[in-house]
C-alpha cells in the first residue's frame, strides 16, 4: 500500500477504471489493489504468472490505463513510489527478510504495520479525525466479523466524546436508521472481507438519507470505494483461519487519540470518569494489609 496523494489517487482511478473492461483486467486490477508497491519492481512475466493471466493480457491492461505497455507502467509507478515514500519506508528493501519459517500470519502482520505511517500521515486519516470530532451524532456500523471489532472502537470513543452509537444488524438503529440531525452525522463503517452485502445496501440507504458514510476499509477495489468519503484503506491479514485485524485495531486506537486531541476538557471529562470509577469501586485492588 502506498501513500495517498493525489498522483497515487489519479493512478487507482485508472486503475478501477481499466478493470470495468473485462473479466481478466478486473483479475489484473484486484492483484495491483494488493500488491501495488511489489509489481512496481516485477516484470511483465512476473506479474502475468502471479495473476494468472498471460503477458498479452498485462499488456493490455496498462494500454487501457493509458500507457503504450508495462515498461511505461512500470516506470510512473516507479517514479510514484520513489515521489511518495518517505526514508523510513525505503529501508524495508534494505534489512533481511522475515524469516521463511516464520508463522505466516506474524509475517502479514509485520508487513502490514510497515505500512501504517503512510496510512497516519494520509488526507483521509485527516479529513476522517474531523469529522469525528465535529460531527454531533457518530454511528458505528458493521456487520458479520467486522462488527466484532466495534465494541472497542465505541467503549473508547464514549470516553472522550458524547453522541456514540452501534448500528450492527438487528439492532434499533439498524433497523430503522432513525437519526434526529442526519445532516450533523457520520456513519463510519467497517467493510472487511468477505464484504457483507447487508452492510452494504445499509450504508447505501443511509446515504440516500444525507448521511455522511466514511468507511475502513481492506482494499482499493473495495466496494466501500463508491460508497463513502473519506476511506481509510488499512491492511488485514488473511494467512489463518480467520482474518487478523492487527493493522485496523491500531488504526482505530489512533484515530480516537487524534479526536480527543481537538476536542475541549477531554481532560476534565476523563478525570470525571475517573473519579466516578473509583468511588464505584469499578476496579480490583489489591486489599491492603492490616496491622
Amino acid at each position: 500500500m502506498l501513500k495517498y496523494g493525489d498522483t497515487m489517487e489519479r493512478f487507482v482511478e485508472r486503475i478501477r477504471q481499466a478493470a470495468e473492461e473485462s473479466v481478466t483486467h478486473r483479475q489484473v486490477a484486484e492483484y495491483l489493489s494488493d500488491h501495488l508497491r511489489e509489481v512496481s519492481f516485477m516484470t511483465s512475466a512476473e506479474l502475468a504468472k502471479n495473476v494468472g493471466v498471460s503477458q498479452a493480457s498485462v499488456t493490455r491492461f496498462c494500454n487501457s490505463m493509458g500507457f503504450s505497455g508495462f515498461g511505461e507502467f512500470v516506470r510512473a509507478l516507479q517514479d510514484i513510489v520513489r515521489e511518495e515514500w518517505r526514508a523510513p519506508e525505503r529501508t524495508v528493501y534494505l534489512r533481511p527478510s522475515i524469516p521463511q519459517d516464520a508463522d505466516p500470519l506474524l509475517a502479514q502482520e509485520i508487513t502490514n504495520l510497515e505500512h501504517l505511517p503512510e496510512i497516519l500521515d494520509s488526507k483521509p486519516m485527516q479529513r476522517l479525525v474531523n469529522l469525528m470530532a465535529s460531527m454531533d451524532q457518530i454511528v458505528l456500523a458493521g456487520a458479520r466479523i467486522s462488527s466484532t471489532l466495534i465494541p472497542y472502537a465505541a467503549y473508547c470513543l464514549t470516553k472522550v466524546r458524547d453522541g456514540v452509537q452501534i448500528a450492527t444488524p438487528g439492532s434499533p438503529l439498524w433497523d430503522n436508521l432513525a437519526l434526529s440531525h442526519p445532516d450533523r452525522t457520520l456513519i463510519l463503517s467497517w467493510v472487511f472481507p468477505r464484504y457483507s452485502r447487508a452492510l452494504l445496501d445499509w450504508m447505501d440507504a443511509a446515504a440516500k438519507e444525507s448521511v455522511h458514510v466514511a468507511a475502513l476499509t481492506d482494499r482499493w477495489m473495495s466496494p466501500a470505494m463508491a460508497m463513502a468519503d473519506p476511506v481509510l484503506v488499512i491492511p488485514v491479514s488473511n494467512a489463518s483461519l480467520f482474518d487478523s485485524y492487527v493493522a485496523p485495531m491500531f488504526v482505530v486506537n489512533y484515530l480516537i487519540r487524534q479526536v480527543a486531541q481537538r476536542l475541549p476538557q477531554v481532560r476534565e471529562r476523563l478525570e470525571q470518569l475517573e473519579e466516578r470509577d473509583q468511588r464505584l469501586g469499578v476496579y480490583w485492588t489489591r486489599p491492603s494489609r492490616e496491622r
